[in-house]
């Protein structure tokens, strides 16, 4: 990605502590109600964005298309809710972050780690997947994410050293393997968010959400490579100031069968896990992403259907 002016990245990075200051002496209450008033606003300058976001949800949950509008509507309200509650939490003690995230089914993460082959901890643009990863890793040793640089350095630098206070080890997308083999072969734990789109050199192309999609195959990859615990992780928000990251769905690879161990069946699995999730709370997805950018706009059954 391509950083934006020196200028740009400044006036952008002075706006941001100039709002993180503002936040840092806010109750969550306030927070909850000025994060909102945040998303509100960003949906009304993101018209693009707004439009993209609800044909995915149409296209993605026709039984909903009725509720588009509105759902994608509360979509921006949680996620200017998000970046606030993650504002006001980035700088707590350990301690007090860990209290501000409990862990739900919590056994399966730690059954995972028992297992002594390394853990690929997989969660989505969904919830409150920033305020999870400080809170995995205040709860969790030797863990290991995956980040996308940003077009601002100055704010990249920033968020990186917020995700690394905890101790977590962050890695480049796009030099990642070397370090997330090692992490796992040392039975660390690795997190991986797989999706958004990639280009079809990079993945595989199977369902999301019903519709076909350019997906990584890079999780299930790693895990069949090392004979890691697939974990599923999701970070769901409660009230003001409060979250719950809930473990599901381990999916222990060495115990699969030879046709379960193929990447392309493996990475199907991981996203209808993800897709699940989804559809049951569609307003805490990142929908403003073009997922299905490269692909045809039917599902597979319409595809068919049309030839």
């Amino acid at each position: 990605m391509s950083r934006k002016s020196r200028f740009l990245q400044r006036l952008e990075y002075a706006a941001y502590r100039l709002v993180a200051g503002r936040v840092a002496k806010m109750s969550d209450d306030s927070a909850e109600r000025w994060g909102t008033r945040i998303g509100n606003l960003t949906r009304l300058f993101a018209r693009r964005r707004h439009r993209l976001a609800v044909e995915n949800l149409r296209r993605a949950l026709p039984e909903r298309a009725s509720e588009a509008e509105a759902i994608i509507a509360e979509c921006w309200r949680h996620f200017g809710r998000e970046l606030l509650a993650y504002i006001r939490i980035k700088d707590l003690p350990i301690e007090e972050l860990a209290a501000r995230c409990p862990f739900g089914n919590e056994e399966i993460l730690r059954d995972a780690v028992a297992d002594g082959h390394g853990v690929v901890l997989i969660s989505a643009h969904f919830g409150g997947w920033e305020v999870a990863g400080l809170a995995l890793t205040a709860h969790v040793e030797n863990v290991m994410t995956v980040a996308r640089p940003l077009d601002n350095e100055l704010l990249e630098n920033e968020l990186a050293r917020d995700r690394a206070r905890t101790g977590a080890s962050i890695v480049d997308r796009r030099h990642a393997a070397r370090g997330l083999l090692k992490t796992l072969n040392d039975n660390g734990v690795v997190v991986l968010l797989p999706d958004q789109a990639v280009l079809p050199r990079e993945g595989t192309l199977v369902p999301f959400l019903g519709r076909d999609a350019w997906t990584t195959d890079a999780p299930a990859k790693l895990a069949l490579r090392v004979g890691s615990t697939i974990v599923f992780a999701f970070c769901i928000p409660g009230k003001p100031g409060q979250h719950r990251l809930e473990f599901e769905e381990p999916i222990r690879v060495n115990e699969l069968s030879e046709g379960e161990r193929d990447p392309g069946a493996l990475t199907e699995r991981i996203n209808a896990v993800i897709s699940r999730r989804i559809a049951a709370r569609p307003e805490l997805w990142l929908w403003m992403h073009d997922r299905w950018k490269g692909t045809a706009a039917g599902t597979r059954s319409e595809v068919a259907n049309a030839e």
